[in-house]
């Protein structure tokens, strides 16, 4: 909701500060969302489509991906605000044109601002929310935009000057976003590549663009600022990995040497009638390494007994072939003791 649709429903702007200490979160300058249903009757205006189900709550997770969500709101929201001004815009230009009559002057002028870039285009991690992206972990609370010839942080929006070619816009929910590849290559110039890695294997797993694509944007781009940290990024890239964890394990292995580790292989279980895949296989080491991710890593007990029970069987399995088992959770991906322990095991094995 923005500040004037809050108002339109009867609220000052003191009422909306004492909401903020309640049922409503701010996004950014004038636009907030509303966090929950609230015991204010006053507010109902507010939540009323939470409680009529038309809108739902926040989900609070108590980890990292409340922070994602709420960036993912703020982008969201600015991308209304941008719509509703376009249509405000429109509106008065169709009223205009009603009053004086449409002229060769007027068709001219239409013509000439439909060939002007747009004032603001989404970019980097808000176009990748946008486009569907995953966000590895938060890098940023900050929408992303570019505005040509403009270099400004603020608290809530971060313009990039930078110029993008026509071909690497498109429209998006009534405003312009850099497309799919664009956005994978800034992504990759600017962030680090555990971020931009689980980018480009989630978008060449799902098969929602190429390689050919990605280098084909790649060499149209104006900008060849960290053009090798691009080419490094797709060079570790691979569609067959599943999840940010695994990508993010992935550029761990790069960055401390490894080689030779190879994703999904699956192995023919017959005593368990069943095949069973692994996210990690180095064959030359008899070593697997299995990611539990941030899902499971907040499943805690909600996990069925029956269900680590199968785990436990599959992995004793592995070992009764003879392969060494490493499981790395989340939280590890991020330190150095179980990556010092892989490098143990390749080393006795040369």
């Amino acid at each position: 909701m923005t500040t004037q649709q809050i108002v339109r429903l009867g609220f000052t702007h003191a009422d909306i500060r004492r909401a903020r200490s309640c049922c409503v979160r701010r996004l950014s300058r004038g636009v907030y969302s509303v966090r929950h249903v609230c015991t204010v009757e006053d507010h109902r205006r507010l939540w009323a489509s939470i409680d009529e189900g038309t809108h739902s709550e926040f989900t609070e997770h108590g980890d990292i991906r409340d922070q994602i969500e709420e960036l993912d709101a703020a982008v969201m929201a600015r991308c209304e605000v941008r719509f509703q001004k376009q249509a405000q815009q429109k509106q008065g230009q169709q009223e205009r044109q009603g009053e004086t009559g449409t002229s060769s002057e007027s068709t001219a002028d239409t013509r000439t601002s439909s060939a002007t870039p747009p004032a603001e285009v989404f970019s980097h991690i808000s176009a990748a929310l946008i486009h569907g992206l995953p966000i590895a972990y938060p890098v940023t609370h900050q929408v992303e935009v570019v505005r040509p010839g403009v270099n400004r942080r603020f608290k809530s929006i971060h313009v990039r000057g930078v110029t993008i070619p026509k071909q690497h816009r498109q429209g998006v929910r009534g405003t312009e976003v850099t497309t799919l590849e664009r956005t994978l290559i800034d992504v990759a110039r600017t962030y680090n590549p555990d971020i931009s890695v689980s980018m480009f294997d989630n978008a060449l797993h799902r098969g929602l663009t190429t390689r050919e694509k990605i280098l084909a944007t790649l060499a149209q781009c104006l900008e060849t600022r960290n053009t090798k940290k691009v080419q490094l990024a797709l060079d570790l890239a691979d569609a067959r990995r599943e999840s940010p964890a695994e990508s993010i394990a992935a550029v761990r292995f790069f960055q401390h040497g490894f080689v030779g580790f190879v994703p999904q292989i699956v192995f023919d279980a017959t005593s368990l009638r069943r095949r069973i895949r692994v996210d990690f296989c180095h064959k030359a080491a008899r070593l697997i390494v299995e990611i539990d991710g941030l899902g499971k890593l907040y499943l805690g007990s909600g996990v069925p007994r029956d269900e680590l029970e199968r785990e436990r069987r599959r992995e004793q399995w592995l070992r009764d072939q003879g392969w060494r088992v490493i499981r790395i959770s989340w939280k590890e991906l991020f330190t150095e003791a179980k990556f010092e322990e892989i490098r143990r095991i390749l080393m006795s094995t040369r």
